[in-house]
């Protein structure tokens, strides 16, 4: 049974290692850049300050969880929007580390293969859980709304 519940845990790791954040390949996908309408600014030194900035905009964004990140940062948190609980799944590269082409990679994966509606600008970028009000965060991060592509599975 250990030995099973071990196999289980790295399945599962190795799975949103690849699915979630940025990963050095030598798959045969090739590498999306950011896209162009993706604006360079602002950019955020953690997921932390992507969440004050999202107060600021008028969006206050309960943190839910925090994510274990080898990138940068990640967390989850949850904001209030026209009555509704809107879950967002924060993700901020190192710049130093990352260049805009690696965070579009990323981006990608999400909308391409999850088809997921990300906001985004400089460094980050954010999995807004329902469409429909990525449009408020991006207003209130001074991002852009990237809607779902591909025909990946939809979440």
């Amino acid at each position: 049974m250990k030995k099973t519940s071990f196999v289980l845990a790295v399945l599962v790791l190795a799975v949103g290692l690849t699915a979630c954040g940025p990963m050095e390949t030598n798959s045969s996908r090739p590498r999306v850049p950011m896209p162009s309408s993706v604006p360079t600014q602002p950019v955020y030194a953690t997921a932390d300050d992507v969440m004050e900035a999202m107060g600021d905009g008028g969006l206050e964004c309960r943190l839910l969880r925090r994510a274990r990140a080898n990138f940068g940062s990640g967390l989850d948190c949850v904001v209030e929007i026209m009555g509704t609980e809107v879950e967002n799944e924060i993700q901020v590269l190192d710049p130093a580390r990352f260049s805009r082409d690696d965070i579009g990679d990323s981006i990608a994966v999400g909308r391409e293969v999850y088809r997921h509606t990300i906001v985004a600008a400089g460094n980050w970028y954010i999995w807004v859980r329902y469409p429909v009000f990525a449009p408020q965060v991006a207003k209130a991060l001074k991002g852009v709304v990237l809607p779902p592509t591909g025909q990946g599975r939809r979440s």
